[in-house]
């Protein structure tokens, strides 16, 4: 019942295509899911587990609770159906070029699935995510009441090529902004209010082992990134990359990454 809902609201959410391919779900996972997922985070939030998270910004760190080695049930649950062969493979044909069987079974959830909780007044360095991550995922979980002011104002913000931003997919209770890194994947956010979330990505370990081999050279001008990327886009297209080879060496030209880990720093 579970996937099956979720697989509907993926058919009926259209992909958007400005500044970059990025998939908007509202209502992403059945009610009596959601609000049990929500139970669980706001049981954490104030435990004993919580841990400083420091990949965001260099001003501030927020705080986290890492999820890979959970066993609790509603985690449990939620996990099945991001791992189901049939929402993995759905999700690809929404950014992949006739993705394949053997693609969707060589991808799994990275490890860093994680609740992060960001306080009021913080913001995260415009960034791309690492080559070995197909898929980026953060899912909003409100602790509270948000006004549709502070939904936009807490947003998932997605930059265009001249980093000014294009489109924020809102803090809205039970959404997901759903995105596959490549060379101008730029995103962010600020926040105004407490901020709570859930980021989870699905993450090739063969592109990570090719990852590992390249991020010694993560210096400028930041060759191994995008040597990386590179490699990946020939051998897995994406859709918006449909326009071939000259697309994909004018991008890597114009990538703006200027500090470590896809980081863009202004």
């Amino acid at each position: 019942m579970d996937e099956s809902y979720v697989l509907a609201r993926l058919d009926e959410s259209a992909v958007g295509k400005s500044p970059f391919y990025h998939l908007f779900v509202e209502n992403v996972l059945p009610r009596p899911l959601y609000d049990a997922l929500r139970s669980a985070m706001i049981a954490h939030k104030n435990g004993p587990n919580i841990q400083e998270r420091h990949q965001d910004s260099g001003e501030y760190v927020n705080q986290r609770l890492n999820l890979f080695e959970s066993t609790e049930p509603v985690i449990d649950r939620f996990r099945a159906i991001f791992s189901s062969p049939s929402v993995k493979l759905r999700l690809l044909q929404k950014f992949y070029d006739s993705p394949s069987e053997q693609l969707e079974k060589s991808l799994e959830i990275h490890e860093e699935f994680e609740f992060v909780f960001t306080k009021a007044g913080r913001f995260q360095n415009i960034h791309i995510d690492i080559p070995p991550k197909f898929l980026s995922f953060v899912f909003y979980i409100p602790d509270g009441p948000v006004s549709p002011e502070e939904e936009e104002r807490n947003a998932t913000i997605l930059y265009g090529r001249d980093l000014m931003p294009r489109y924020q997919a809102r803090y809205k209770e039970n959404s997901v902004c759903i995105f596959a890194p490549h060379f101008y994947s730029y995103h962010g956010f600020s926040s105004t209010i407490q901020r709570d979330a859930l980021v989870m990505f699905y993450i090739s370990q063969a592109e990570r082992e090719n990852w590992a081999q390249a991020r010694n050279k993560d210096t400028p001008p930041y060759a191994g990134l995008k040597d990386a990327i590179e490699q990946k886009l020939r051998t897995y297209p994406l859709l918006e990359y449909r326009d071939g080879e000259p697309k994909l060496i004018a991008e890597r030209e114009d990538c703006k990454v200027n500090a470590p880990k896809g980081r863009v720093i202004r």
